[in-house]
């Protein structure tokens, strides 16, 4: 008899951004500064779990950002 389990997944997250300096191409080398963001889309001094839903909702919004990477973690 199967039952309905829902699937594992992390319903609370980490998100951060990588800022690049101006003229400096993104990569694994490059210097950055990294800030965390809490659930505001503010930076924040160390990380907070936020929920997941939100953490993607305002990394879309900072996607294509120049001379920004967004992670959530």
């Amino acid at each position: 008899m199967a039952s309905a389990v829902q699937p594992l997944s992390c319903p609370i997250r980490f998100l951060c951004i990588h800022r690049y300096a101006p003229g400096v191409p993104k990569g694994g080398t490059s210097p950055f500064e990294l800030q965390w963001l809490g659930k505001r889309g503010k930076p924040v001094k160390k990380m907070r779990l936020i929920p997941a839903e939100r953490a993607h909702a305002i990394a879309r919004k900072l996607q294509g950002t120049p001379g920004v990477t967004v992670s959530v973690l």
